[in-house]
């Protein structure tokens, strides 16, 4: 099937159940929310495609993110979106020899020839080398410059739970969400590899660089042994707490609460209130009056006291008009 000019491509419809597919210009994996059935945009099927699957519903997701929140059970949850996030996960084998040196330096004590003690610094270069030989599993996000609330916590996360992946059902997964969003794949398995592969070099040669003074000589040999499409589910949830709104971001599968905001209290606000006119004191009245009772010889005394209450002041000021602090779950 050849591959349709971007004008047209909105108007595309899954070829399972004929249903509208949405498309945006950068998607080259299309997966249908009516059907799930997952294609190329050439229509090409994707065969490797797995899924975590959700175990949470909406109902659920209320009543944990109020328990979560606390406060006497006043949060009150406004949104709750659940959407199926992919990522290529890409198995490769991994080697990498470097060659390099460490610098040992040693002060050493001699006298000279006018019996006066000195010190010199002796300098040893020790030849380093070593390999790296492992098999290596990266996940690579599938959507170009995306970013959203928790991200990095979920990609950190399905490095623990994409073991309890399964063949990508639709059937199961709308037995839990009856309208899942699905989103579609901005990178084909080739990108998703190259990607990693750059990864796992760039991560061998750091991790040389901290064994050794130098590295002159490094050099990867990576082969792909694998590689899988992977929705994993994400819920974004958005709840209310007095006339102010929060996030939550939750590991669909896991039922983790991966980061969230949390009101902070009128009190803790007020305590950093008083704490920034502390610090404006500190850095005004505490030095005038180290000024006069202190000689000149102990005016660096004064400057201390300027930048502590300063240091105390911008800190504090901003912590008071704070409205919420993040603890993850």
């Amino acid at each position: 099937m050849a591959t349709q000019p971007i004008e047209t491509m909105t108007a595309l419809k899954c070829q399972s159940c004929n249903a509208p597919l949405t498309v945006s210009p950068d998607d080259v994996i299309l997966v249908c929310g009516y059907c799930g059935f997952t294609t190329t945009v050439e229509g090409e099927k994707v065969e490797n495609h797995f899924a975590l699957e959700p175990t949470l519903s909406a109902g659920e997701i209320r009543d944990m993110v109020t328990e979560w929140v606390g406060r006497g059970g006043k949060a009150r949850v406004t949104e709750s979106h659940l959407r199926f996030v992919p990522f290529w996960v890409e198995s490769m084998h991994a080697f990498t020899s470097y060659q390099g040196y460490k610098e040992h330096r040693e002060t050493e004590y001699y006298t000279d020839s006018q019996g006066k003690r000195r010190s010199r610094t002796k300098i040893e270069y020790e030849p380093i080398q070593g390999q790296f030989d492992e098999n290596r599993s990266v996940n690579v996000l599938c959507r170009r410059g995306a970013t959203f609330y928790s991200l990095g916590e979920l990609d950190k996360a399905l490095n623990v739970t994409k073991r309890g992946i399964q063949p990508f059902d639709y059937n199961a997964i709308t037995a839990v969400e009856e309208k899942p969003l699905f989103l579609n794949s901005e990178l084909t398995d080739d990108d998703a590899y190259e990607i990693a592969e750059t990864y796992i070099a760039q991560d061998h040669r750091s991790r040389a660089d901290s064994r050794a003074t130098k590295i002159w000589d490094c050099h990867s040999r990576i082969n792909k042994t694998g590689s899988y499409l992977l929705h994993v589910p994400h819920w974004l949830v958005r709840y209310q707490f007095g006339t102010e709104t929060y996030r939550v971001g939750i590991d669909g599968h896991t039922k983790k609460i991966l980061k969230g905001e949390v009101p902070i209290s009128a009190s803790y606000r007020a305590t950093m209130f008083v704490l920034s006119l502390i610090g404006v004191l500190i850095g005004t009245i505490g030095t005038y009056l180290v000024a006069l009772l202190l000689a000149p010889d102990y005016s660096f005394l004064s400057l201390a006291l300027v930048v502590i209450g300063l240091a105390i002041g911008v800190v504090a000021t901003r912590n008071s008009f704070k409205i919420h602090a993040e603890k993850r779950g």
